[in-house]
């Protein structure tokens, strides 16, 4: 990736980070008008080093783990920018920004080792964006489970803190939260379905570990438990939300062994 660009666009992230969190402190109308206009520059800025990149590699910039991270990363700040603008909840960037800091530096700092040694397989393609989607899904599930417990917790207290009215109803965020599950699962699931067929046919074996493969399937369990216990047990609220926050601490441990620890996917 363009380090120039890169660079531009992990600066403007930071700052818009800063911002997203004075604007939910002292919620100051300029605050957040900052944090939107660092948070677009920093993705136009992104937008232009994965173009770069792509042109210079003549493929899409997947090639990699940190580089398939960065465009996970890139998906997630649209997200955030599409949804902060249709629901009118402006402290949505003070929650989603620094998990976009966090991840831009990871894959910053990561060796970029190959993927994959067989990235002309349309299949793979397809299995790292549905991935790339379902995580940018469950940063947004994070957020509000996050969103959702700090407010519950001012609403038990009996008396309103600093950011209750600052933050959506609870039934809002409840809803938030699942639907974002709802939307993420899916691509996970596809995902790690065509991971493993592709897993057998270039590694002949779907069982040979990985730190990734292994962590995702982790991941994907507690989804798939808080899924079902919302669709069939009636969870809701903070059970919610904790599971929310436990699955997406696995996805970034998935995230970091990829990144930081040997094994099939080329970390």
């Amino acid at each position: 990736m363009h380090p120039h660009l890169q660079s531009i666009a992990i600066v403007a992230y930071i700052c818009a980070m800063g911002l997203a969190l004075a604007h939910l402190v002292q919620r100051q109308a300029l605050a957040h008008r900052l944090a939107v206009l660092s948070t677009l520059i920093g993705w136009i800025a992104h937008t232009l080093a994965l173009v770069v990149l792509a042109i210079e590699l003549g493929r899409p910039p997947l090639g990699t783990l940190p580089n398939a991270v960065s465009v996970a990363v890139w998906v997630v700040v649209l997200l955030e920018m599409l949804v902060e603008r249709q629901s009118g909840v402006t402290v949505l960037g003070a929650f989603v920004m620094p998990v976009v800091v966090v991840l831009s530096l990871k894959s910053s700092v990561a060796r970029p080792a190959a993927l994959a040694p067989a990235l002309g397989n349309a299949w793979i393609w397809i299995h790292i964006v549905l991935a790339l989607v379902g995580i940018a899904a469950f940063v947004l599930n994070f957020a509000g489970a996050i969103m959702y417990l700090l407010q519950d917790r001012q609403i038990r207290a009996k008396r309103p803190g600093r950011f209750y009215h600052r933050l959506p109803p609870l039934e809002t965020l409840d809803n938030w939260t699942y639907r974002a599950l709802a939307l993420g699962f899916p691509f996970l699931t596809t995902g790690l379905i065509l991971g493993a067929v592709w897993a057998r046919a270039a590694w002949g074996s779907v069982f040979a570990f990985d730190p990734l493969a292994f962590f995702s399937v982790v991941a994907w369990v507690i989804y798939a438990g808080t899924l079902a216990g919302r669709a069939a047990g009636g969870w809701h609220g903070r059970r919610a939300a904790y599971f929310a926050i436990v699955g997406f601490v696995v996805l970034v441990i998935t995230l970091g062994a990829g990144l930081f620890l040997p094994g099939r996917h080329g970390a």
